[in-house]
């Protein structure tokens, strides 16, 4: 199921795929370049869009775009791609997705203005940042909020998700791989690749917990260096070397 061509209508759920080149070129991309279990998480999470769009009343009125909001969700977790060429050595792994999905929207869609090209941008780019993404753009906040809504399932506290809604994704893009070790994987490895982009964000949190390999190996080296660049180690003693010295209240 994993190898089709294209993402389907959904007719028990009502879901309708928006007809769109750009987005059948995102699945094309994503398929081709990303692990088998993250594109089939990324293609969940724009089928989580949509529902969320039609259902949730805070976007039920909202001028959504829909080609924007399904691009998006397919592209967010390029920055896990399997084909290394594409990523960077010194950017989160959100701002390398990000970053491709605005490079391969500009190759097909030239027509997208600059509003919408940055729209996707942020999207993909907040994903993991609830507490900026929800009170963005409704595309922003729906891609937050449908990539948290594919992690949980019917157990997500953040809107209704349904058993059959769950039953009926997870039977077309099946969660095959889309696990605690499978994440640890991923996120331990880029702690392992380019540490120096995870100190400042959650993903640091996988190699402070599970070490470089997802199995503890080298969990001790890597939270020392986490340690010696957090902001209150940094920012404290520039403050203080700037500060005029205290004087003695004897003088």
């Amino acid at each position: 199921m994993a190898s089709r061509e294209s993402p389907p209508d959904i007719p028990e759920l009502d879901l309708k795929f928006p007809d769109s080149p750009l987005a059948l070129e995102a699945f094309a991309f994503s398929r081709e370049h990303a692990p088998a279990f993250v594109h089939n998480h990324t293609v969940r999470t724009a089928y989580w869009a949509l529902i969320f769009a039609k259902k949730l009343p805070e976007f039920t009125k909202a001028a959504i775009d829909l080609e924007v909001l399904v691009v998006s969700a397919i592209l967010h977790d390029m920055g896990w791609a399997r084909s290394k060429h594409l990523l960077s050595q010194d950017k989160r792994f959100e701002v390398d997705g990000a970053n491709i999905a605005r490079d391969l929207i500009r190759r097909h869609a030239p027509d997208w203005d600059a509003n919408r090209v940055q729209r996707a941008w942020d999207a993909i780019a907040f994903h993991t940042s609830s507490s900026l993404a929800r009170y963005g753009a409704p595309e922003v906040a729906l891609v937050n909020l449908a990539v948290l809504a594919d992690f949980a399932g019917p157990n997500f506290k953040g809107a209704p998700v349904t058993l059959q809604e769950y039953r009926a994704l997870t039977a077309v893009f099946p969660r095959e791989g889309f696990t605690s070790e499978g994440l640890k994987g991923v996120l331990c490895g880029i702690c392992r690749d380019k540490p120096s982009t995870t100190y400042d964000n959650w993903v640091g949190s996988f190699g402070l917990e599970f070490g470089l390999d997802g199995n503890g190996g080298g969990k001790e080296e890597y939270a020392k260096a986490w340690r010696e660049v957090q902001a209150a180690a940094k920012l404290v003693p520039w403050l203080d070397a700037l500060s005029p010295p205290k004087r003695d209240k004897a003088e």
